[in-house]
């Protein structure tokens, strides 16, 4: 996506790739795409017009591909709570300056956010210090939900959060698509999962839409 897309706009379908789009979910250091078609509505035209509402930027990183998909759903719930949402990658993102709040999501490679990502909060945390910030991390350790795999993943998220502390950190897990990666990659993604079928779809929508409903308050 190489230009800034309105969530209320129909074209975001396509400059996002929301029904063909690739997401990179991974932990452990292997980058991993996939594409996925999740069913989202967008509201037309819901806050063009009305200068007033309150401005939301929702910044992710890729690798290969994007985390559109799990941005553009938590952008999908913003927009039709009110908020006037832009969701954009962040090596695209120059400005945030006219923007009330902002979230901002990354994968998890190697055992840390994205170079990129990290770099974003690095940078601009004296504008996001004074507005309502909030993270979210993607990552497939979350695809079984317990307190070790938790604290695993708020360890690997912990030191975005010493540099800036956000009002809401959500981890949600991923899917992978190992066709899409290397011989070398896929070969020790298919031994690290022991069997199991690594190109399971592990994302909880109801959770990533929940979350995002919890924001709402949060960023208003």
């Amino acid at each position: 996506m190489q230009e800034k897309s309105k969530i209320t706009r129909r074209q975001f379908l396509k400059t996002a790739g929301i029904a063909t789009g690739a997401v990179i979910l991974a932990c452990g250091g292997l980058g991993t795409a996939a594409t996925i078609s999740p069913n989202i509505e967008f509201v037309e035209n819901h806050s063009e017009g009305k200068p007033n509402m309150k401005k939301v930027l929702i910044a992710y990183s890729s690798k290969a591909g994007s985390t559109s998909e799990i941005a553009a759903a938590i952008g999908d719930v913003l927009n039709k709570s009110g908020m006037d949402v832009t969701v954009e990658r962040i090596n695209n993102v120059k400005d945030i300056s006219a923007y009330q709040a902002v979230v901002i999501g990354s994968l998890i490679r190697m055992g840390s956010w994205a170079s990129e990502a990290k770099k974003f909060v690095e940078n601009n945390k004296a504008t996001l210090s004074k507005v309502p910030t909030a993270y979210f991390t993607a990552c497939d350790t979350m695809k079984k939900d317990t307190p070790e795999n938790r604290a695993t993943v708020t360890g690997y998220v912990e030191p975005i959060h010493q540099i800036l502390k956000p009002v809401e950190s959500g981890m949600f897990a991923g899917k992978m698509d190992t066709s899409k990666l290397n011989f070398i990659d896929r070969k020790i993604i298919e031994m690290m999962s022991k069997g199991e079928n690594p190109n399971a779809d592990n994302r909880d929508w109801n959770a990533i839409k929940a979350w995002a409903e919890k924001l709402v308050p949060l960023l208003a």
